[in-house]
């Protein structure tokens, strides 16, 4: 095989592609990329894990077919530190000679006949989804998904389309996050799949890496995203070069918890919260709370709101903001942290929260109801 490309590209493609080679594995291949030539214009990088895969096709010059396997973070390494610039890669047996300039690498790969085989997307019905609507459902979300993988069933995402409501929910057993957006469009949106927490970072990864709609299809138990992405920007008033890539991910096989059931109903006390108030105190008093815990303390009384804690190994703080309410009295205590993950995605001038009793949890929601987030109490 002997192939030219551009940095430009190679480097689109080795971002794109390799954080999802697994160089933890004992399968040494698949830390690798696979490099493949397709036709006499194009080349084809590919990485897999197993359980997620992604693959795009750029333009190239092929001076002679063929396919080679390459270490993916050496490789990447290699090329962002290059000269801009056209980068020659021939290979000899196992051993792919780098040329740009007057810089020589050699590399040793492995055959390309014992990479895992790659689902195929060919035939395929996709939809597009706005991929600023599914940024801000992941954005919302991503924070409480839980980081225990010995937890399959809340290690990961639920989506669901209902008709025309998208949802997506995600919980770490002590707080639960929730987004809701209504669509004009219907069809597919009708399905329910749990999306693993590595997966919903590629797939934010891949909506960060270009601009317009994203396609998306399910089958046989993975998940299908497809985007083109500019890889090489146009010169003297050239359209940029753009390729599509391919990214894949295994469902998680397993019941998401009954999210519907975890969401209190009823609350009787109803607090109207300017967000940045509220953000700031937590972060201003939790400086001070316990490390392990960050526990701070929620006194409500009728328009106001207390935020304080007390370390004995540090000392304590307090702060006061002005909200809306006009009910009983109530002391509770969380963890600081939940109520900031939150309100720093939240972009309203104003949250709703719902409480109860002080061991009851507490209900978060923007103004617009789109977004529901429950958190669990804690004794202070």
């Amino acid at each position: 095989m002997e192939v030219t490309i551009s940095k430009q590209c190679m480097a689109a493609a080795l971002s794109r592609t390799s954080t999802i080679a697994d160089r933890k594995s004992s399968m040494q291949i698949l830390s690798n990329v696979l490099i493949s030539s397709e036709g006499p214009k194009q080349i084809k990088f590919a990485t897999t894990d197993l359980n997620m895969s992604a693959a795009g096709i750029l333009p190239a010059q092929i001076v002679k077919g063929g396919s080679i396997t390459l270490p993916a973070k050496t490789l990447y390494d290699i090329v962002r530190a290059l000269p801009d610039g056209p980068i020659n890669l021939k290979a000899d047996g196992d051993f792919v000679e780098i040329t740009s300039g007057r810089s020589v690498f050699k590399l040793i790969g492995l055959p390309a006949e014992d990479f895992p085989k790659l689902p195929d997307a060919a035939g395929m019905e996709f939809f597009d989804m706005d991929s600023q609507m599914l940024t801000k459902m992941i954005e919302r979300t991503y924070f409480s998904i839980s980081s225990d993988e010995t937890r399959p069933h809340i290690n990961g995402a639920l989506f669901q389309g209902d008709g025309k409501i998208l949802r997506m929910v995600t919980t770490d057993g002590h707080r639960l996050s929730m987004v809701e957006f209504k669509t004009d469009e219907s069809g597919f949106y009708n399905y329910t799949m749990v999306v693993p927490n590595k997966g919903i970072g590629e797939i934010r990864r891949l909506i960060d890496e270009g601009s317009g709609p994203i396609s998306i299809c399910s089958h046989d138990g993975s998940i299908f995203l497809r985007r083109e992405i500019e890889v090489e920007k146009g010169i003297d008033g050239d359209p940029p070069q753009t390729a599509e890539f391919v990214l894949v991910c295994k469902l998680i096989d397993t019941e998401f918890p009954p999210y519907d059931q975890v969401i209190p109903k009823g609350q009787d006390k109803r607090v109207i919260v300017p967000r940045v108030a509220l953000l700031e105190a937590l972060k201003r008093v939790s400086v001070v709370s316990s490390e392990r815990t960050l526990g701070v303390k929620f006194s409500l009384s009728e328009g106001s709101l207390e935020i304080s804690t007390d370390n004995p190994s540090v000392g304590e703080g307090s702060e006061i903001i002005d909200v809306g309410y006009d009910g009983e009295e109530l002391v509770i205590g969380f963890n600081a942290r939940y109520y900031i993950d939150i309100l720093n995605v939240l972009d309203e001038g104003e949250v709703v929260l719902e409480l109860s009793g002080d061991l009851d949890p507490a209900v978060i929601r923007d103004t617009t109801d789109n977004y529901v987030g429950v958190v669990m109490p804690m004794r202070i």
